[in-house]
């Protein structure tokens, strides 16, 4: 097991689905980055420190966590992310390198900032209740 991390901050932009191949079957995935970002006390205010604020690249392997994520998340919403953290190094087509952290996300939770409402789905008890 590498780095468990814990990430919060805002999305950069909206989740992206994709097929990849892995171990000879494709497998779907869901990647998104997550600015985050670090706050200070200056005087009487609080104001980000772009020093110790960063993106972060993460990967969602779950397909049934990634279908939530991309049916219900999108750029700018507030998220908690949890997983295992790793540096990824890699060289671009013009042989520049390029580093930065990424995440394989166990969960991902919305942090319930900027939101305007929220709609729960019955639960099993409610749809027997309902049906019945």
């Amino acid at each position: 097991m590498g780095i468990w991390a814990k990430v919060t901050g805002n999305l950069t932009k909206n989740p992206e689905g994709r097929t990849v191949v892995a171990n000879g079957e494709p497998r779907a995935l869901v990647e998104l980055r997550v600015f985050a970002d670090v706050n200070r006390k200056v005087g009487d205010r609080w104001e980000q420190d772009d020093e110790r604020s960063t993106a972060v690249d993460v990967t969602i392997w779950s397909e049934s966590l990634g279908a939530v994520v991309l049916q219900h998340f999108r750029k700018g919403a507030r998220v908690v992310v949890e997983g295992e953290m790793h540096l990824n190094e890699y060289e671009d087509s013009d042989n520049v390198h390029h580093a930065g952290l990424r995440l394989t996300a166990e969960s991902v939770a919305l942090v319930p900032y900027r939101i305007d409402s929220l709609v729960f789905t019955p639960s099993r008890r409610e749809r027997e209740a309902a049906d019945a």
